[in-house]
């Protein structure tokens, strides 16, 4: 507490107090620990080239034979519809309902891979992609294929956002991430192209359900590849358990919302 002092000035009679400096501690700052801010959050390591390479490449054909599927559809489209017996009215849902649930699922598989970890939702989304691809080649009816290339939409919205992920935290930044990230862009066009055009040497030959057991083979084999090539999850921190996280941290309310209301704008605009 500041003491006060009387002071004479010798030209006057009056009496003046001035209020003393108060004292300031000269105590350091406490110094904070850097691992306060990150004790919630687990600990990333950097893949060498030769591991960056294999895990890129292996997150490219996953990408890529997603859709090599859709470019079988889109040329194989008037066989499928004469050999399912396709109702005109029902001929667009098999492309159409693919980007209607990847759509729509994108942000709660993200929200899902930043709680349980990124290979491991990789991998589901893997091993349901090559299932998926096998069911369209064994669908009976119109409806199997339907519903399967549904699933094919949902196992795409699984892999895109966990690997985007993994680049991003696992590969070297500058020049090797930037390949990474660019080789997950141009995987898309081109596993099109390749659908379109392989598709349509498939459905002139042989028919158009041996290409996508092809596209579930390869899916396949990519994800037993994965097992081995993705980086491990690092353990979080927290002491709670994966399903405690999914219900505290995850905004379900908010993310069924956004998947619904865009599942039908899709929906109406289809």
């Amino acid at each position: 507490m500041a003491t006060q002092q009387m002071c004479e000035p010798a030209t006057s009679g009056t009496k003046s107090y001035v209020a003393a400096p108060s004292r300031k501690s000269r105590e350091p700052p406490a110094e904070t620990s850097p691992t306060a801010f990150t004790a919630d959050y687990p600990t990333t390591t950097v893949l060498s080239k030769t591991r960056a390479v294999i895990v890129i490449t292996q997150l490219l054909g996953l990408s890529l034979f997603s859709s090599f599927c859709n470019g079988i559809i889109v040329v194989g489209l008037p066989a499928i519809a004469t050999s399912l017996q396709l109702q005109e009215s029902l001929l667009l849902w098999p492309t159409s309902v693919f980007y209607l649930t990847a759509g729509s699922c994108l942000l709660m598989a993200g929200s899902i891979a930043d709680v349980v970890g990124t290979k491991r939702v990789n991998l589901v989304g893997s091993f349901f992609s090559a299932a998926s691809a096998l069911a369209c080649g064994l669908g009976r009816t119109g409806g199997e294929l339907i519903a399967f290339r549904a699933l094919q939409g949902v196992t795409n919205a699984i892999i895109v956002p966990s690997s985007i992920s993994i680049i991003s935290t696992s590969v070297e930044d500058g020049q090797p991430r930037n390949m990474g990230f660019a080789c997950l862009g141009f995987a898309g066009p081109i596993g099109f192209s390749l659908g379109l055009v392989l598709g349509g040497v498939f459905v002139d030959s042989i028919g158009w359900r041996p290409a996508f057991y092809l596209a579930g083979a390869a899916s396949f084999v990519l994800s037993l590849l994965g097992v081995w090539a993705l980086p491990r999850d690092a353990r979080p921190r927290s002491e709670q358990s994966i399903w405690m996280r999914l219900v505290s941290e995850i905004d379900w309310v908010g993310a069924i919302l956004a998947s619904t209301g865009l599942a039908t704008l899709s929906y109406v605009l289809a």
